[in-house]
């Protein structure tokens, strides 16, 4: 089983296939399995590469260290460690905001981001008996939020899906007490995080997708993304909530191979100059 060491923290990963290089990078409080359907999909002809993120699934969970930028880190470590150069970023929720972070910490070897579900400065816009909330009942918070970032919709023809999804967070050794308020708690973590000054300076070719029944990340909230970010374009999904490519697999899986399709070209245009 492939790891990656990074001060003193081991971070899981998987690889398939081979060509163009695509990094899956999982929501909050999931792991690697989320991203199944688009592993079968798209390793049979590109190099797919998926981990889980420090505090998550069969990576270590260090008591601190859980800056949007660590875990940016730990992806250009786990390039490194696979011998990829150069890799399109799909992020969904955290995973994006991990994507936008490398695509400004180490531009080179992002060639384009597919940002699913996200934002910045998620903080500023939760209400204040949030914080009280989550003190006394954590996991019925979360429980909550999933089931607000899952349309209504998908709940009653795949509930499959929710289950999926509180079943990731009830399994202790997946996600635990202790990483859930030490995300929290960093000024860079999960809630902190902002970019919003810095969205300008993410110059590569951008696909933001959005649910428009999310009640974990707005439409505005991924609008703001998309007005913000230079050569970013934006498609909502209408009956769909935060997890597009659980939801609507095929059309998610369409739009991935559109986006996927044209930078290949872009980038072997650059190669040949």
């Amino acid at each position: 089983m492939p790891y990656v060491t990074r001060n003193n923290v081991n971070v899981y990963y998987e690889s398939f296939g081979e060509g163009l290089a695509i990094f899956f990078l999982h929501p909050w409080s999931t792991n690697r399995y989320i991203w199944a359907n688009q592993l079968l999909d798209f390793s049979r002809k590109y190099r797919c590469i998926v981990s889980d993120h420090r505090g998550h699934g069969l990576s270590d969970k260090p008591a601190e260290g859980y800056a949007i930028g660590e875990m940016a880190a730990d992806v250009v470590a786990i390039l490194d460690d696979a011998g990829v150069e150069r890799a399109v970023l799909v992020g969904n929720s955290i995973g994006a905001m991990i994507a936008m972070q490398t695509s400004l910490d180490a531009p080179e070897r992002v060639i384009g981001n597919l940002i699913l579900s996200s934002g910045t400065n998620l903080g500023a816009e939760s209400p204040p008996e949030a914080a009280a909330a989550i003190e006394q009942d954590w996991r019925g918070f979360f429980s909550g939020l999933l089931s607000t970032a899952v349309s209504e919709k998908s709940k009653v023809e795949r509930p499959e899906i929710l289950n999926f999804m509180e079943g990731c967070f009830r399994v202790e050794d997946n996600f635990t007490e202790g990483v859930f308020f030490a995300s929290l708690a960093d000024p860079n973590g999960v809630f902190n995080w902002n970019i919003s000054d810095r969205l300008k300076d993410i110059t590569q070719p951008t696909l933001i997708i959005a649910g428009e029944e999310d009640g974990a990340t707005t439409v505005a909230q991924n609008q703001f993304l998309a007005d913000n970010i230079p050569h970013a374009n934006i498609k909502i999904y209408s009956d769909v909530g935060h997890f597009c490519q659980l939801e609507k697999p095929t059309e998610f899986n369409d739009d991935l191979r559109s986006f996927v399709t044209k930078l290949s070209l872009e980038e072997k245009t650059v190669v040949k100059c």
